[in-house]
């Protein structure tokens, strides 16, 4: 799994960048939630406006969390 963030800064300028790559041992979307929610903690990020991901079922409950 790999964590991307994208933003504009006050000047309108784009930035982007990777924050993280982590194997996810299981797909399980409570392990899966619980490892992006303490990277983006980490990196001092409390608030999202978008989260895109593939298309499987787990999906729906990883944002959940």
């Amino acid at each position: 799994m790999s964590l991307t963030t994208h933003w504009i800064d006050n000047e309108w300028n784009f930035h982007k960048r990777i924050l993280n790559f982590y194997h996810v041992f299981n797909n399980m979307s409570e392990t899966i939630g619980q490892v992006i929610e303490n990277y983006l903690l980490d990196w001092g990020i409390d608030k999202l406006l978008t989260v895109t991901v593939d298309n499987t079922s787990s999906n729906s409950v990883t944002i959940h969390i």
